[in-house]
């Protein structure tokens, strides 16, 4: 059985610039790739790796979350 890649359009800070700008994503073999619209390279990372940068973002965001909790509970 073959398979697809799944391709999405994104608007983002794609280039470390301040504005946002389109481009695309690509998911295709266990490879997550990023272009910029109208721009030639491509940036590419293995699935597993970019999972794993949105477990850690999660799990700090949680962190965050409990201690701003904690400290609102001392104040009372």
């Amino acid at each position: 059985m073959r398979r697809r890649a799944a391709h999405f359009r994104v608007v983002g800070r794609l280039d470390m610039a301040s504005r946002m700008t389109e481009g695309t994503v690509t998911i295709a073999n266990g490879i997550f790739s990023v272009r910029r619209l109208r721009a030639r390279h491509a940036f590419d990372l293995p699935l597993s790796t970019v999972a794993d940068m949105v477990v850690q973002r999660l799990v700090k965001a949680e962190v965050f979350k409990r201690r701003l909790d904690q400290a609102a509970k001392r104040r009372r």
